[in-house]
């Protein structure tokens, strides 16, 4: 059960992984209001990127930028919180895999064999 358990927790993060890689690399567009360009990326219908057919109220925009905020604030939290604990953020640490007998080349370089 706890492997199953594993492997749909897996396949939901695959399939939230693809829909924000998607909506942010699929989607970019700018909007010129007063003076400003504001570049956000969120899947829409219809219009080009440098001329999208729809529009957002100040209010909406705010929370595009909080959004963002908050979602770097929430990782460099977490980040900053494994650390105190003593658990590393993305890799553990691990040994090198370099044997501490066999002394290292530093000059390996030479051209390519002629013909």
């Amino acid at each position: 059960m706890r492997f199953e358990r594993r492997h749909i927790v897996a396949l939901l993060l695959l399939a939230l992984f693809s829909w924000y890689w998607s909506a942010t690399t699929l989607f970019p567009h700018a909007h010129h209001i007063d003076g400003r360009t504001y570049v956000h990326s969120h899947p829409f219908s219809g219009g080009s990127s440098g001329n999208p057919s729809h529009s957002h109220t100040p209010q909406q925009f705010q929370l595009i930028s909080h959004l963002s905020l908050l979602v770097i604030a929430l990782v460099s939290f977490a980040a900053l919180a494994l650390r105190l604990l003593g658990r590393p953020f993305v890799f553990g640490i691990r040994k090198t895999a370099a044997r501490q007998s066999v002394p290292v080349r530093l000059f390996a370089l030479r051209a390519p064999p002629a013909c």
